[in-house]
C-alpha cells in the first residue's frame, strides 16, 4: 500500500461506528468524494444503505475474531488502509452509587479494548505498507471529566492514553494520528440516554463529519492532532 503525498488523491478508508452518527456522515462524504471506503458497525441494514462503499462488515468490535475477520476484509476490498476512522462506542450516564459491575466492563470494553484490538491490527499493517492516519473521535469527555459519566469518561480517557502511546511507538513507521473532542454532536448517540441535553445547542454532525474530512484529506507533512470544538454555550 501506498500513503498517497497528494491530499486530493482517493484515499483508502476503513470507517467505524458507522451505522449512525458521525461515522456514517463521515462514510457517506468520503464516497461522495471518490474515496474507497469500508465500513463497519453494529447495524447491517443500516450499513446496507450507504450506497458506493467497496465494502461492508457488521460485527462486535470487542471479538477478536470479529476483528481480525473486518481487517483482512477490509484490506482485501479496498486493497490496503490509508487512513483509519474510529467513531464506534457506546454512551452511559450513570452516577457511580447506581452503575453495576456489569455496566462499567461493558462501557470500558466497547470503548477502550475494542480500540486495542482494531489499532493493534491496523497499526501493523500501516507500519509495513508506508504508514497512514488514524483519526479516533472519543468527544470531549476524552479530554474533560463530567459528573455522571464516570464509566464513560475512564473508557475514553484510557483509549486515549492507550492511543498515545502507540503513536510514540509508530512514530518512526509513518503514522499519524489525529483526535477529535467534539463537545456534543447532536446525533443519534444521545437517543437512548436518561440526560436532559439541549440538542438544538449541540455541534451539527455535518459540521463534525467536515472538521474529520479535512484531516483525512490533509497533505500528508502536515499533522491535524487535537482538535476542540464545543459549542460556546456549554464547554468543558
Amino acid at each position: 500500500m501506498t500513503y498517497h503525498n497528494n491530499e486530493s488523491a482517493p484515499k483508502k478508508v476503513l470507517v467505524t461506528g458507522a451505522s449512525s452518527g458521525i461515522g456514517n456522515e463521515v462514510a457517506k462524504r468520503l464516497v461522495d468524494l471518490n474515496h474507497s471506503v469500508f465500513v463497519t458497525g453494529r447495524n447491517d441494514e443500516k450499513l446496507n444503505q450507504i450506497c458506493g462503499v467497496s465494502g461492508s462488515l457488521s460485527g462486535d468490535l470487542t471479538l477478536p475474531a470479529f476483528v481480525s475477520e473486518l481487517v483482512n476484509n477490509a484490506v482485501s476490498s479496498l486493497g490496503g488502509i490509508d487512513v483509519f476512522i474510529h467513531c464506534a462506542g457506546i454512551g452511559l450516564i450513570r452516577k457511580i452509587k447506581d452503575m453495576t459491575d456489569l455496566e462499567f466492563v461493558k462501557v470500558t470494553n466497547t470503548n477502550m479494548r475494542a480500540t486495542f484490538l482494531i489499532a493493534k491490527e491496523i497499526g501493523e499493517i500501516m507500519s509495513t505498507t508506508g504508514g497512514g492516519r488514524f483519526i479516533y473521535v472519543p468527544g470531549i469527555l476524552g479530554k474533560a471529566p463530567m459528573s455522571g459519566a464516570s464509566a464513560y469518561c475512564a473508557s475514553k480517557f484510557g483509549a486515549i492514553g492507550f492511543l498515545k502511546s502507540m503513536e510514540l511507538e509508530y512514530r518512526t513507521k509513518g503514522i499519524q494520528f489525529s483526535y477529535f473532542y467534539f463537545g456534543g454532536v447532536d446525533s443519534p448517540f444521545w437517543d437512548d440516554l436518561d440526560m436532559n441535553v439541549m440538542r438544538d445547542k449541540m455541534i451539527p454532525v455535518s459540521y463534525a463529519a467536515s472538521s474529520i474530512i479535512e484531516a483525512v484529506q490533509c497533505p500528508d507533512h502536515l499533522v491535524t492532532g487535537d482538535v476542540v470544538i464545543q459549542p460556546q454555550s456549554h464547554q468543558l
